[in-house]
């Protein structure tokens, strides 16, 4: 459990993990001011950038998968569509411009760890 886990960011005191009334799944509750703390995927988003027959890649610096290549992609800050995060992820992972012409595929891998991939071109 992460301490992001064990206590309320409302009111500082401790949650339980329990089906709130009325809902279907668990969740993190906190019974001194009632938050219901939802946990949602992360969206990932990133460009298949392709230049003739050549597509960037971007060698991974950090981990997981250090040293490993992979398609410029980040995560999606608030207030951003997924092809704004592309974009800006795109930049900062390759320092290269990109247009988006369309959306080329989006992988769902919360099986293994909640989140989506959103992949344009």
């Amino acid at each position: 459990m992460r301490i992001c886990d064990e206590f309320c960011s409302q009111c500082g005191d401790k949650v339980r993990f329990a089906i709130p009334e009325g809902d279907d799944r668990p969740r993190y509750l906190c019974d001194v001011c009632g938050t219901i703390h939802y946990q949602n995927p992360r969206i990932v988003a990133g460009t298949l950038p392709v230049s003739g027959s050549k597509v960037l890649l971007c060698k991974r610096a950090i981990a997981p998968r250090k040293g490993y290549w992979t398609l410029p992609a980040g995560y999606m800050e608030n207030a951003e569509s997924t092809q704004q995060a592309a974009v800006r992820e795109t930049r900062e992972e390759a320092c290269a411009e990109v247009e988006l012409a369309n959306l080329y595929t989006l992988i769902d891998f919360t099986t293994h760890q909640p989140g989506v991939y959103d992949f344009s071109r």
